[in-house]
């Protein structure tokens, strides 16, 4: 009779534990879903995959823009290498450690570690937004065909302060 409650207590302390999970996973799903609402009602170049308002329209980017784009993106990869791959491995660990089943909060201060790295590379991608820009026209800035800077989208919540 003994075994059988322990076995019980064990099994409700086992569900319950699969509830906080699922609780959990449920909220970082909904906090993901508003922020992905904010970002698509800032406007245009906001949100989504990079481009990808544009892509496949008459305000796609050449081949030739594509290119020097591209070129762009290997410049700024190669000059912040060091801070990108610092901003991996912190983000790999917050990834782990939400896998692991830390709290948000625990989450939350491995990835605040990542705000210096970030706060220092926002000039870099401010000016890689203003020479991607100089590459556009009117119409495909309009259609929001700015492809941010690599390791963030530039203005967003990991790219630093908003450009303006």
């Amino acid at each position: 009779m003994q075994s059988r409650n322990a076995v019980s207590m064990t099994r409700n302390s086992t569900i319950e534990e699969r509830m906080k999970r699922k609780t959990l996973l449920l909220s970082a799903a909904l906090i993901v879903s508003a922020l992905t609402g904010a970002a698509a009602q800032r406007g245009p170049g906001r949100g989504g995959p990079p481009g990808g308002r544009c892509a496949m329209t008459a305000d796609s980017l050449t081949d030739s823009q594509k290119g020097q784009v591209k070129s762009l993106v290997d410049a700024f990869t190669q000059s912040h290498a060091a801070q990108l791959d610092s901003l991996r491995t912190i983000m790999q660990a917050a990834n782990a450690a939400r896998q692991a089943g830390q709290t948000p909060d625990e989450v939350r201060a491995i990835m605040d570690q990542g705000r210096p790295i970030n706060d220092s590379l926002a000039p870099a991608r401010k000016e890689f937004h203003d020479n991607v820009v100089k590459l556009l026209t009117q119409a495909q800035i309009d259609a929001g065909c700015i492809p941010p800077a690599p390791g963030g989208p530039p203005g967003g919540r990991r790219g630093g302060p908003p450009i303006e």
